[in-house]
């Protein structure tokens, strides 16, 4: 069932989850029931998009070889060989590029935020340059019409964190946030 909107304990729980969203890099041995992972994807497939274009095909992998491959084709993969799963995001090209990958974006969030909800950390890893694009796209047997450029790999993480995020690692709000124009309210 859907929650009411504003709903407070819901809100609050939404955005805890934003906050305490990490990425992890470091999985233990472990394997993802495939109930969580079908729940996952189910819950992406319903992610807004441009146009409602939905570009993303999803392709998953548990295979330890091939994720093992995978996590050689990129500058910050490595991660891709612990993890328990790897979901590589393709995409059918639209006529605006910068809406597809803005779509990508969107729906890995989604997935990784829903992993967390289940207790289950995530990080993306970018295919690149064009030649490791090209031997991924080879290795997942990527049709000709999609593209590929990311992956994320998905596992429990191997060390839960037991302190919050540290605040100052990020930029003040106020150095984020500008009102256009300026509030009259004081």
């Amino acid at each position: 069932m859907g929650r009411a909107v504003g709903n407070e304990e819901a809100a609050v729980e939404v955005n805890e989850s934003l906050r305490t969203l990490r990425a992890t890099r470091r999985f233990a041995d472990r394997r993802i029931p495939d109930p969580l992972v079908e729940r996952w994807l189910e819950s992406a497939r319903w992610c807004g998009s441009s146009r409602n274009s939905q570009p993303w095909r999803f392709l998953v992998v548990r295979d330890p070889q091939l994720r093992r491959q995978l996590s050689t084709l990129g500058d910050d993969a490595s991660h891709l060989a612990s993890a328990s799963l790897v979901v590589a995001l393709a995409s059918v090209p639209g006529p605006y590029p910068f809406s597809t990958t803005f779509d990508l974006g969107r729906v890995a969030q989604s997935l990784m935020l829903a992993a967390h909800a289940d207790g289950v950390g995530s990080c993306i890893a970018v295919f690149e340059p064009a030649e490791k694009v090209s031997v991924a796209r080879d290795l997942l047997e990527v049709p000709s019409e999609l593209t590929l450029d990311l992956a994320i790999g998905f596992g429990y993480p191997q060390q839960v964190p037991t302190q919050p995020r540290d605040p100052a690692g990020r930029l003040e709000l106020e150095l984020l946030v500008r009102e256009v124009p300026p509030s009259q309210e004081s």
